[in-house]
C-alpha cells in the first residue's frame, strides 16, 4: 500500500478486537493512526497512534474528531471501518403459545452499528480525501451478506455495507478515492466466540473447506491488498476459507 507517511490511517470501531489489532499493525508500520471508537479498553497508548472516543452515528461528532486530528493540510491515505456489532435474533420465536418477534431497538442498533455508522465515517473521511487528493476506504462486510438464520439484521446490515460499497465506489472514483470492502467469515477473535456458541463454531469449522477459523493477519493482507492495488475499486473480497452458509 502506500507509504506510511503518504497520510494518515483512520480506524473506526477501533476498540473492538480486529480494530485494535489494525490500529498496533499500522503503527508498528510507522503510520499516524487516528483510532475512533465509542469506548477504549484501559490499554497503554501506541506510538503514533491517538485515540478519540467519538459516536460514529453523530456527523458533527466525527467531523469534530478529524478536524482536531488532523490539520488540513495533511492527507488520510487509508480508512478502515472496522466498526460493527453481532447480534443474533429470529425473526419469530416461540415463546410458550405466541410467537414473538425481532424487537425493533436491536434490529436499529444492529443497523446503526454496521451500516450507519461506516457510512458516517466513510462520507466524513472522503470529504478530506477528495480535497487531499484521494485515498482508499476498506469497509467490512461478512459472509452473512448472503444470508444467515438467526441474523436477519445483521445480515441486512452487511448486504447493505456491499451496496454502499459498490455505489461509493462508482461516485468517488472520479474523485480519486478508491472503495472496497472485505467480506470475512469466522476470524479467529473474541468477538467470534463471545457471539457464536462454542457447538455451532465447531460446526462451522467442519464446514469450512480449509478446516478453521481465519487469522486476524489474513484479515490485514486483505486490506493491505485492497489499498495497494490502485485499479481496486468497488471490489467485495471474500475471505471465508470457502465457508457457505
Amino acid at each position: 500500500m502506500t507509504a506510511p507517511d503518504d497520510g494518515w490511517v483512520v480506524v473506526s470501531g477501533a476498540g473492538g478486537a480486529l480494530g485494535r489489532a489494525l490500529v498496533s499493525h499500522f503503527a508498528a508500520r510507522g503510520s499516524r493512526v487516528l483510532a475512533l471508537d465509542r469506548k477504549f479498553d484501559a490499554a497503554a497508548p501506541l506510538s503514533g497512534v491517538t485515540a478519540r472516543t467519538v459516536d460514529l452515528l453523530i456527523e458533527a461528532d466525527v467531523r469534530q474528531a478529524l478536524a482536531e486530528t488532523i490539520p488540513a493540510s495533511e492527507s488520510i491515505a487509508l480508512l478502515i471501518n472496522a466498526v460493527g456489532l453481532i447480534r443474533n435474533e429470529p425473526i419469530l420465536a416461540l415463546r410458550g403459545a405466541k410467537f414473538a418477534t425481532h424487537s425493533l431497538e436491536s434490529w436499529r442498533s444492529v443497523i446503526d452499528a454496521n451500516l450507519t455508522a461506516p457510512f458516517v465515517a466513510a462520507t466524513q473521511v472522503a470529504t478530506r480525501m477528495v480535497r487531499r487528493g484521494g485515498g482508499s476506504i476498506v469497509n467490512f462486510s461478512s459472509i452473512a451478506s448472503e444470508g444467515n438464520p438467526g441474523q436477519a439484521a445483521y445480515s441486512a446490515a452487511k448486504a447493505g455495507i456491499e451496496g454502499l460499497t459498490r455505489t461509493m465506489a462508482l461516485e468517488l472514483g472520479p474523485l480519486g478515492v478508491r472503495v472496497n470492502a472485505v467480506a470475512l467469515g469466522f476470524i479467529d477473535v473474541a468477538t467470534t466466540k463471545a457471539a457464536v456458541a462454542d457447538e455451532r463454531l465447531r460446526e462451522y469449522v467442519e464446514k469450512t473447506p480449509l478446516g478453521r477459523l481465519g487469522h486476524v493477519e489474513e484479515v490485514i493482507g486483505a486490506i493491505e491488498f485492497l489499498a495497494a492495488n490502485t485499479f481496486a475499486n468497488g471490489t467485495i473480497v471474500k475471505l471465508d476459507g470457502g465457508l457457505r452458509l
